[in-house]
């Protein structure tokens, strides 16, 4: 198979197609060139829609890590002002107050850490922590609340990323069968002509278009007897 993943298939029919436009295409292989341009066309078109749907997603995905930076920045800034407080210890600040340390909650998963953020701000508010620790654990929970917000608005760029995706790849089967049938058919008709064919069928870059086959030269005339010309001989 010369092609084997998205961006080769995508490529390699646009070759073959660019190929065939460079020939004359025999009757018995028309049809099938023509049912190849379709799938590859619909194939091509899946394609375009999975990468528009893919760039949202990352747009969105982006969103999320951009306000997740912003959490974990507070929770290392909630873990210095409850040191400085005399709350926590430098070791594990958030110990007995979270069954995570400030490192091992800021990497948890997008959507474990809200929660694992509120459940420690719950339980630092027992202690009736000072002003300047509290404000910082209240915007701790500004930034839990903000990466559910982001983790929201990726839902439904996701979902139509994986539909794309799926619809994509629904037409593989379509656009290998047809690329097999063009190619049986082709090498009937060409048969005896290997040079086309393989030239219509190369991988891409190893050929661009089917050379066209160069008259054989007629072989050279014999001298005249009587008026032939010795060789000059070479200079000194």
């Amino acid at each position: 198979m010369a092609a084997s993943n998205v961006s080769d298939r995508r490529t390699y029919g646009e070759a073959v197609l660019e190929r065939f436009g460079g020939v004359t295409v025999p009757d018995a292989v028309k049809p099938h060139l023509t049912a190849f341009k379709g799938a590859h066309s619909r194939y091509e078109a899946a394609c375009v829609k999975a990468d528009a749907t893919k760039e949202k997603r990352d747009e969105a995905l982006s969103a999320v890590g951009t306000v997740d930076e912003g959490f974990d920045g507070t929770v290392n800034e909630l873990a210095d002002k409850m040191v400085g407080a005399g709350i926590g210890k430098r070791q594990n600040p958030f110990a007995g107050l979270s069954p995570h340390s400030p490192s091992k909650l800021a990497g948890l998963a997008y959507a474990d850490e809200p929660k694992a953020a509120r459940d420690l701000v719950g339980a630092l508010s027992k202690k009736k922590p000072p002003a300047e620790v509290a404000k910082v654990a209240a915007r701790l929970l500004k930034d839990a609340s903000a990466v559910e917000a982001a983790l929201k608005k990726l839902t439904a760029p996701q979902a139509a990323y994986t539909k794309a995706l799926g619809d994509r790849d629904a037409l593989l089967p379509d656009w290998d069968k047809s690329l097999r049938t063009l190619k049986k058919h082709s090498a009937a008709a060409w048969d005896g002509d290997d040079a086309t064919f393989k030239a219509l069928f190369a991988p891409v870059g190893a050929v661009q278009a089917p050379r066209k086959r160069r008259a054989k030269a007629a072989a050279p005339k014999a001298a005249k007897k009587g008026n032939s010309k010795p060789a000059e001989a070479p200079p000194a």
